[in-house]
């Protein structure tokens, strides 16, 4: 079973697999520069898009990162998941990279749960246009499948890829909180899709995951 994120209240599945021929691998990377000249040409909105993320802990390694990048975070909830208590956590409780998109959290003494059996809601205002931190992806597995407003989205000219960093960087004007997108990429524990606003192209990115997927476990788990 792979790793589920939830971005907006969509609720992330695994749809099977099919046939992709055209997925290209091996994209190439853009550079610092370049990727901020091509920013340049995007307008600035007139407000900041307040959004939100609900994580975890990764089993795999015991971090939690938020994937989608925040430029500054104003609310960590932890929740357990079967009790539904809530605990809301302050500033100094917690520590965030917007290198990594890691949310270093250290419990407070009234929370009597150890982090890996909480959930957290995270706030904040996200980057725009968006910014993603692919956390533990096994590039050796291929390219993530990147796909804006039901569309298969094309490296270099819709978004750019630093292998290097795991960091994307949407090349359009993609507001996290109110556009359709679907991000998949492979980890050496599962699959994981983190997408927003998918339900009008729904048909659209069951194809594209499927066609990503299987051009994954083409080159071998």
């Amino acid at each position: 079973m792979g790793e589920k994120i939830f971005l907006k209240c969509f609720v992330v599945g695994f749809l099977g697999a099919a046939v992709l021929f055209a997925m290209t691998l091996f994209p190439s990377c853009k550079s610092t520069q370049q990727v901020v000249e091509e920013l340049q040409d995007i307008p600035a909105l007139e407000k900041p898009i307040v959004t939100y993320v609900n994580t975890a802990v990764n089993k795999a390694d015991g971090k939690i990162s938020t994937i989608l990048l925040f430029n500054s975070i104003s609310e960590v909830t932890a929740i357990h998941p079967i009790s539904r208590i809530r605990y809301q956590l302050t500033p100094s409780d917690y520590k965030y990279s917007s290198d990594s998109t890691e949310l270093k959290i250290v419990l407070p003494k009234n929370v009597p749960y150890k982090i890996n059996e909480l959930s957290f809601h995270i706030v904040g205002e996200a980057a725009y246009p968006g910014v993603f931190v692919l956390a533990g992806i096994d590039s050796h597995r291929g390219a993530p499948g990147v796909f804006f407003e039901g569309k298969v989205s094309e490296e270099g000219k819709d978004y750019a890829y630093d292998k290097s960093s795991a960091r994307l960087t949407s090349l359009v004007p993609l507001n996290v909180d109110k556009d359709s997108f679907e991000i998949c990429w492979a980890t050496k524990n599962g699959e994981v899709t983190f997408s927003n606003n998918t339900q009008k192209y729904k048909e659209a990115y069951i194809k594209y995951y499927n066609d990503w997927s299987r051009s994954v476990h083409m080159r071998g788990e």
